[in-house]
C-alpha cells in the first residue's frame, strides 16, 4: 500500500479474517453501503451482550427506534470541512465513548485513531468485542475488517499518501457525497487491492489505484438517489 503504516495495519487485521472461500464477505457493511447517515455522524449507546443483546447482534444504525427506552446519544462527529484533509481524516469527535472523552483523543496516534472510528461505528460494538462475523441484510460481514478498511483510507489522507486519495475525496465531496459515503467508496478500492495481495500475491500499483480513484463514483448511488441533495 502507499503508506507504509496503514498497509501493515491492514494487514495485521486481516489474520484470521481470509480463508478459501472467506473473502465472500462483504468488506464493507452492507447496511451502511451507500446509506445517507444522519447529519451530525451521530453515535448511540446501547446495552452491550449481556445486557439487552445478545452476542453479535447488530442494531440497524439507520434504525434509532430500535434503541432501548433511556438509552441517549453519547457521542457524535462534526461534519469535515470540505477544504481540511485531516477533518475528512476523522472528523472531530465529541461526547464520550466507553468513558473516553473523544475530544481529548488524537487521530495521528494508531491506537486513538482506531477508537474514534469505533466510536462512529457503535452498532458494531458487540461484533468488534466478540471478534466474529456478524449478518446484516442476510450477508455476513467482518466488523474488524470494516474498521480497518476505514483506517487505512483515514492514513492515506493522514499522510496525503496518495495525493491521489485527498484530490478523489474533493472531487466527490463536490458532487455532493457525504463522508461516510466517500470513505466507503475509497475503501472498496483498498478492498480490492488488498484481496489481490493476499489471493494473488499481487504487488500494489500505485498508477492502477489512481485510476480507480478517478473512476469514482462508479455504479455508486447518485447524491440525488441517496437523499443527500
Amino acid at each position: 500500500m502507499p503508506n507504509q503504516k496503514s498497509g501493515q495495519g491492514f494487514r495485521q487485521a486481516l489474520a484470521g479474517d481470509i480463508a478459501p472461500g472467506g473473502w465472500d464477505n462483504c468488506p464493507m457493511s452492507p447496511r451502511s453501503r451507500g446509506r445517507p447517515p444522519g447529519r451530525g455522524r451521530q453515535s448511540s449507546r446501547r446495552p452491550a451482550a449481556g445486557r439487552g443483546g445478545p452476542a453479535g447482534f447488530v442494531l440497524p444504525p439507520e434504525d434509532e427506534s430500535a434503541l432501548p427506552a433511556g438509552e441517549t446519544t453519547d457521542c457524535w462527529f462534526d461534519e469535515p470541512d470540505p477544504a481540511d484533509r485531516r477533518s475528512w481524516a476523522m472528523p472531530s469527535g465529541h461526547g464520550t465513548h466507553q468513558g473516553v472523552d473523544l475530544e481529548l483523543l488524537d487521530p495521528g496516534d494508531e491506537n486513538e485513531l482506531t477508537f474514534l472510528i469505533e466510536a462512529q461505528h457503535t452498532e458494531l460494538e458487540d461484533g468488534l468485542r466478540c471478534d466474529e462475523e456478524v449478518i446484516a441484510d442476510g450477508e455476513p460481514f467482518s466488523p474488524r475488517l470494516h474498521i480497518a478498511m476505514h483506517q487505512v483510507v483515514a492514513n492515506q489522507l493522514l499522510a496525503d499518501d496518495p495525493p491521489e486519495t485527498w484530490q478523489a475525496v474533493q472531487r466527490l465531496a463536490g458532487l455532493g457525497y457525504d463522508w461516510h459515503n466517500v470513505m466507503h467508496m475509497i475503501a472498496a478500492l483498498v478492498g480490492d487491492d488488498l484481496h489481490r495481495a493476499v489471493t494473488e500475491q499481487r504487488t500494489f500499483d500505485p498508477g492502477d489505484f489512481a485510476r480507480r480513484l478517478n473512476g469514482l463514483p462508479g455504479h455508486w448511488p447518485s447524491p440525488q438517489a441517496l437523499g443527500l441533495l
